[in-house]
């Protein structure tokens, strides 16, 4: 199979980026470095478990095992939610604003890319990574070992709907990209979606389930003077807004590279 005949297979397949996604999958399947050019009369018989594996919709991140996030790379399986670059603007705002020294957590870490980068990026943190699933924080271990960050990490099962987290006052931050797509926007997404874990996307009929458990909890866990970051919706501003008013607190929202709203911050005064 040639690149060319790859590329129009999943075209005509759909796929989004027919193009880079078939680069990417004869350099996995021949082991190209990044950058080498690929002619589109490149033959890889190696790809082609590959590039069907693609057609039928499979996520290329799955596919190659690992996916490209902030400054680091990271192991990706069926039991975590691939990470997306819009959520590197709640990492760059953490790696900006937490003080060397300082500890944070990050609330439903998956593959842990949230905390596993902003302990790489920033000085002598350390950090709590929590998740519901045993699978997602096998996951974010591996990748944590990977970025050499293992021993700064603590990793922790709960179910964060009903458990609580008994650290109160201990964290200068609280990081989190919750599940927030709303259970009708579910409906009507890509196919590659439903391979993921439906756990990571669904926050229930308004997507705001886990915001109004966990902004509480929060405030609870953070000192005086820190913050709280939350990846949201491109539609949710106004309720995260609403929400932290309630609570006696104004939220700063933060645009994505598309400029739609992505993140919240919550400061505790």
């Amino acid at each position: 199979m040639t690149l060319g005949e790859a590329i129009e297979i999943l075209k005509r397949a759909g796929v989004p980026s027919p193009e880079h996604d078939a680069r990417e999958l004869f350099r996995h399947a021949e082991g190209l470095t990044f950058g080498v050019p690929i002619p589109h009369g490149f033959n890889s018989e190696r790809a082609l478990p590959l590039i069907e594996r693609r057609r039928q919709r499979e996520p290329l991140g799955y596919i190659t095992g690992e996916v490209g996030f902030f400054r680091e790379s990271y192991e990706v399986t069926p039991e975590v939610l691939i990470p997306r670059p819009d959520t590197e603007i709640l990492v760059e705002y953490a790696v900006a604003n937490i003080p060397a020294g300082e500890r944070f957590a990050d609330l439903c870490t998956g593959s842990g890319c949230i905390a596993v980068s902003t302990l790489k990026n920033t000085k002598n943190t350390t950090a709590l990574a929590v998740d519901i699933s045993e699978g997602a924080l096998a996951v974010a271990e591996r990748n944590a070992k990977r970025a050499g960050v293992r021993e700064r990490l603590t990793l922790s099962v709960c179910d964060l709907l009903s458990e609580n987290i008994h650290e109160d006052g201990k964290f200068f931050a609280v990081l989190s990209n919750p599940p927030y797509v709303t259970t009708e926007e579910y409906k009507g997404l890509e196919p590659e979606i439903y391979r993921e874990p439906s756990g990571a996307f669904l926050g229930g009929e308004d997507g705001t389930v886990f915001y109004k458990r966990l902004l509480p909890l929060s405030l609870s866990l953070i000192k005086s003077g820190g913050f709280i970051a939350f990846e949201i919706g491109a539609y949710q501003s106004d309720a995260i807004i609403g929400l932290a008013e309630s609570y006696g607190l104004p939220a700063t929202i933060l645009r994505d590279y598309s400029g739609h709203d992505r993140v919240a911050i919550i400061k505790k005064q």
